[in-house]
């Protein structure tokens, strides 16, 4: 037991560092309540407020001084020279002028300190003085002073509407700047949310398929098929729903996702067609592919293949019936224009703001009947950006949606 206590006493414990929280500073009440009835936002504001007055206050008293400092410096030098020459003849000046400093001129001009300069003023003028025994050095720096305050005043005004245009343009820029942040921040919370619902709903679906399972234990797979087949779908829907995620999330990580290389986009586009052919004949739906015989272009082949797919698959999903998906291709100088359009209902102005954001559906009442979870377009839009080309939704005439596309026939990645 001694020994361990000796040991002990050679290693004191410490306590964890732990960064200090300033919100729990004790601060009087009045200064509390106002605390807490503000902002982040106005926290920031006042914080931004008081620096730039420390830092503006500072420059201003010391641009002051260096300027009094300036003014008064000859006139200091042959007040200091009065009594005191300097050895190197070359520094010597002119000295001031000199008087007896007798009593009634001390109840006049009262310098106690001996060899010491003292600004006084006398007379509505304004003097240095330096005392030595009984004699008193003077001189007049009445002009240099009304100079000095008047450029004093003058640079407090300057320093003070510096401080003011500073401020307005620095709270400006960083609201502008936090306008983007604030922007990514609540898509991220809603991004979030949006995941939550989306893996709940799946999850549900599967957890209550299981469990209908394990009452019947002496089932056969074939008796519980059904049960299986939708627990099946679900695992499906959520392995697409990971994917898109991944890709997301990879594109916002900016991780190299494209090859890109020379390929033919109508070969693509007539792959695609055959895809979808089939479920058009199922929807009562027409699909037209208006390429060219060949139209070469460099890029990545099979991300330019995902948006096809991806945009084809949501004109398909929100047409309806009886209407028209197109997909048309040209070139036009350097750049070639790809063209899925549709002659559905369509979609509002509103909606068309909205269409590129993650997770949003413009028809919310169909979204898990069709099998999509929002992803697709904000993917489609991330390789368009890939390639650094453009999308645009515009009105189909008469009716309908059309997704106008311009791709760069040859990138600015190749090298």
């Amino acid at each position: 037991m001694m020994g361990k206590d000796k040991h002990s006493a050679h290693n004191p414990s410490y306590a964890p560092y732990q960064t200090p929280n300033f919100e729990k500073i004790k601060l009087p009440k009045p200064l509390q309540k106002i605390r807490e009835s503000l902002t982040q936002q106005e926290k920031m504001t006042i914080l931004m407020v008081v620096g730039f007055t420390i830092v503006f206050a500072f420059i201003s008293f010391f641009a002051v001084s260096q300027f009094r400092q300036l003014m008064y410096e000859p006139s200091q030098r042959r007040v200091e020279q009065t009594f005191s020459q300097p050895a190197n003849p070359r520094d010597r000046v002119e000295p001031a002028p000199v008087m007896d400093y007798t009593s009634t001129v001390a109840q006049i001009i009262k310098v106690d300190k001996e060899n010491e300069i003292v600004l006084k003023e006398y007379n509505n003028k304004w003097f240095f003085f330096q005392r030595k025994g009984d004699k008193l050095a003077y001189l007049d720096v009445t002009d240099e002073h009304q100079i000095l305050e008047h450029v004093s005043k003058r640079l407090l005004w300057i320093f003070g509407l510096s401080e003011i245009a500073l401020l307005l343009m620095a709270m400006a820029l960083t609201r502008a700047n936090m306008r983007p942040i604030m922007r990514s921040w609540k898509q991220q919370r809603r991004f979030v949310a949006d995941a939550a619902h989306e893996f709940k709903t799946p999850m549900t679906v599967i957890q209550n398929d299981l469990e209908r399972m394990l009452e019947q234990p002496q089932d056969t797979v074939m008796d519980q098929v059904e049960n299986v087949a939708g627990a099946l779908t679900e695992v499906r829907h959520l392995n697409n729903l990971i994917g898109d995620m991944l890709t997301l999330a990879q594109s916002d990580a900016a991780v190299p996702m494209f090859r890109f290389d020379d390929f033919d986009l109508s070969e693509i586009a007539n792959e695609v067609g055959d895809i979808f052919k089939f479920s058009a004949e199922e929807k009562g739906q027409e699909l037209v592919i208006d390429v060219p015989e060949k139209l070469e272009m460099y890029g990545d082949a099979q991300r330019i293949r995902q948006l096809i797919i991806i945009l084809v698959d949501n004109a398909q999903k929100y047409a309806g019936p009886d209407s028209v998906v197109t997909v048309k291709a040209e070139l036009k100088n350097n750049s070639v224009k790809l063209t899925i359009s549709d002659t559905g209902s369509g979609v509002t102005d509103e909606q068309k703001k909205h269409l590129f954001d993650r997770f949003y559906r413009a028809d919310k009442a169909r979204s898990r009947s069709t099998g999509g979870h929002g992803l697709g377009l904000s993917i489609a839009k991330w390789v368009v950006q890939g390639h650094h080309g453009t999308i645009q939704v515009v009105d189909t005439v008469p009716h309908g949606t059309t997704f106008n596309i311009v791709l760069p026939k040859t990138t600015k990645t190749r090298k």
